[in-house]
């Protein structure tokens, strides 16, 4: 997997040094994202920047669940910044109606989580925007980028919401909406380019020149992955059909803390390349272009969706309605598909994010993820998820490419701040690391963990690390459920209603709670006890309570 690379040449750099030392700090930050989308083919051919005189601050304002719309903003407001604007990046979390009145530009970046519904941080001011309560913002210039996944029917849902709302308040559109799918780097870069290009034709005064090369060393991104090595992979659990693995990488200079996620680009595996190949009865060494570069089908291949059909494929290569993976589906209209028709038809692979399992503190340039092996039939085929089958077939020296994917809605509180922690199944990845990290610092607060899974024998993820935590008193609390060990079947729910009353006193001396996991049901139900409990031990509206924790960020979530 690895690609190899060259330094400019020396009487280049020696030409570019001077310019470079030149830029801002902010401007270097602009124009390493700039280049990285270049050396992907994602950006546009070097050029000036049109910047724009400070007069008119841009607000940049974003609503993110997994980290991507967040991303997307903090790249926004590094290349506004750059371009002389006077900028703030805020999370929709706890942003007050009077603020966004008094912005002047605005920037949305928004993602659309589940079925049509806003991102926790989002939820606030969503539901602001659409009632009465919603302030005149016929002051406001505006601009939404919308992030979502079209295989779902309210493609992008929130961000039209948002759209649609301000527009309704009164502010005028600066750009269309842009609704971007998930391999969403392409569209975000152009997005950005005519922003900022809309908001220096209103007061063009200077220009940055963006055709230098950065000295220091960006950090790896989504668009230009650190390729890892891997250290070690193990199973963790014993049951087959529910496999769990522990995966260890090697990552050198790579930096993340305690809540990020790990963005892994995944391949198919051989035999499904091979099935497709002989479905379409199409040759593997057949060459394909591919972002302006010619290489096997086969290869090709092996970076494309082929585990799920979306209406865009089956449009474009007029197959059959009904169930069924691509090979299957496409074997009627095989003789007159050409390779070069299947790989433009098909969408590319997107990155899975994985919470980190572990703590630099701790393990330093290594990092640990927690993956379960996702698996299904298909007319009597066994097919794997794409890249939890990718992970399970790596092995010791294999690489992997990767990226950091920040999530600060997901960190831990100061160091005496008692945490809730609700993490059944792979959902306890990120807790693992919360513990490395507060064991590494010394923290006092106290921690209790709510885990979940089938069996205690098998099933009970990192045992020994919260039996040994425990046992020296870092872990305060430890409950248990496993939902198959005895005739009727339990869960972390159930397990807060019944220590109801010390999760109530634990939020009253200031706890963090934090849920990770499946949002359907894992994450519904569990936000249905936790208001349940509330009501009887607090005597006060629970879903008020909880969102009052919400914006006072103790009230946590990274669920999927």
């Amino acid at each position: 997997m690895t690609q190899a690379t060259s330094l400019p040449p020396q009487p280049l750099l020696a030409e570019l040094n001077p310019k470079l030392k030149a830029l801002s700090p902010s401007q270097l930050t602009w124009l390493s994202g700039y280049l990285a989308g270049l050396a992907e083919g994602q950006g546009a051919p070097a050029a000036a920047l049109p910047t724009a005189a400070p007069a008119r601050p841009l607000l940049v304002l974003y609503g993110s669940q997994t980290g991507n719309a967040e991303a997307v903003a903090r790249q926004l407001a590094a290349a506004a910044e750059a371009a002389g604007l006077t900028v703030t990046l805020a999370s929709m979390a706890g942003f007050k109606a009077r603020k966004l009145a008094e912005a002047r530009d605005l920037a949305v970046v928004v993602s659309t989580h589940g079925d049509g519904e806003a991102p926790d941080d989002a939820l606030a001011l969503h539901e602001l925007l659409g009632s009465k309560r919603a302030p005149d913002l016929s002051q406001v210039r505006f601009a939404v980028f919308a992030l979502g996944d079209s295989s779902y029917p309210l493609f992008c849902q929130t961000g039209k919401d948002f759209d649609q709302r301000l527009e309704a308040a009164g502010a005028e559109r600066l750009l269309a909406r842009v609704d971007a799918d998930v391999e969403f780097v392409p569209a975000a870069s152009q997005w950005q380019q005519q922003l900022l290009a809309s908001l220096a034709a209103s007061a063009p005064e200077q220009t940055v020149v963006a055709g230098a090369i950065a000295e220091a060393v960006a950090q790896p991104t989504r668009a230009n992955p650190l390729t890892a090595e891997v250290l070690a992979i193990h199973p963790l659990t014993l049951d087959a059909g529910h496999e769990v693995y522990h995966l260890e990488l090697d990552v050198p200079g790579l930096e993340y803390q305690p809540g990020d996620a790990l963005g892994v680009w995944p391949e198919h595996s051989d035999e499904l390349v091979q099935a497709v190949l002989d479905a379409t009865r199409l040759n593997g060494d057949e060459q394909v272009q591919l972002d302006g570069q010619s290489l096997r089908l086969f290869d090709a291949l092996k970076g494309h969706e082929l585990t799920e059909l979306h209406p865009q494929v089956v449009a474009e290569l007029g197959l059959s309605e009904g169930q069924g993976q691509l090979p299957e589906r496409i074997r009627s209209r095989a003789e007159s598909i050409t390779g070069q028709q299947l790989i433009d038809a098909l969408k590319p692979l997107a990155p899975r994010l994985y919470s980190i399992a572990s703590a630099q503190s701790e393990v330093g340039e290594e990092v640990h993820l927690t993956v379960a092996l996702v698996a299904f039939d298909a007319d009597g085929n066994q097919r794997f998820g794409a890249a939890s089958g990718f992970i399970s077939r790596l092995g010791e020296g294999d690489t992997v490419r990767v990226y950091v994917q920040a999530n600060n809605r997901f960190r831990l509180p100061a160091d005496e701040v008692p945490v809730i922690m609700i993490g059944p199944g792979t959902g306890v990845a990120p807790f693992r690391a919360f513990m490395q990290e507060r064991e590494a610092t010394g923290a006092s607060g106290d921690n209790w963990l709510l885990f979940g899974s089938r069996h205690l024998r098998g099933d009970f993820l990192y045992q020994t690390e919260w039996q040994r935590w425990l046992a020296e008193g870092r872990l305060t609390r430890l409950s248990l459920a496993f939902s198959r060990d005895q005739q009727q079947k339990i869960y972390v729910q159930q397990r807060l209603r019944e220590e109801g009353e010390a999760v109530w006193q634990w939020l009253e001396r200031g706890a963090h709670l934090y849920v990770c996991g499946s949002a359907e049901p894992m994450a519904r139900d569990v936000h249905q006890a936790l208001a349940e409990l509330i009501e009887t031990h607090g005597k006060t509206d629970g879903e008020t309570y909880l969102n009052e924790l919400r914006a006072q960020g103790r009230y946590l979530r990274d669920v999927y």
